[in-house]
């Protein structure tokens, strides 16, 4: 099971990324992202990381952990294959959408490679932004299609101060 958070130094208002991966692959593309974001932003920035496999997510305290984690994230990263995610699988996403309070942040989809090779499940997508949604959250989908770099540069758009009540990426 992973541990709950990674806090930066104190006296710093950091920005808090949750990360949920499914598998090895999904994990090495979240954190090709954070390292990317964290290149780009290291002098503006202070990061806090959380990072949770879905599968750990049916232990009631991993859920417990991850919903504390939604109630910081200023953003979300699923990464996740391209399939579509079993209604079942999103059990602990309801005490997440209740457990927070921000009304601003961002949730990306991180796809690496859609299995199969094929496009990314329509019904992932929707099923995301949906979760997106409830969170107050702008929604980024991120595919293996999308470079790195240009996926770094969506999160340009990170505003000047966290604090900030509208991200502006949905726009």
């Amino acid at each position: 099971m992973a541990t709950p958070e990674a806090i930066p130094r104190e006296g710093t208002n950091p920005c808090h990324l949750l990360v949920i991966y499914e598998d090895a692959a999904t994990h090495n593309a979240a954190m090709e992202i954070c390292g990317g974001l964290m290149n780009q932003f290291q002098e503006e920035l202070a990061f806090a990381f959380s990072f949770w496999k879905f599968a750990d997510l049916s232990d009631p305290a991993a859920a417990h952990w991850v919903a504390e984690a939604t109630a910081r994230a200023d953003i979300i990263l699923f990464s996740l294959q391209g399939h579509d995610v079993a209604t079942e699988t999103l059990g602990w996403v309801e005490p997440c959408i209740r457990a927070r309070t921000k009304s601003d942040g961002a949730l990306a989809l991180i796809v690496p490679e859609p299995s199969g090779g094929g496009p990314v499940s329509d019904a992932l997508l929707f099923r995301i932004h949906e979760i997106a949604e409830r969170l107050r959250m702008d929604f980024l989908p991120l595919s293996a299609r999308t470079p790195a770099a240009s996926s770094i540069a969506l999160f340009q758009q990170i505003p000047e101060e966290l604090g900030s009540s509208h991200w502006g990426l949905n726009e």
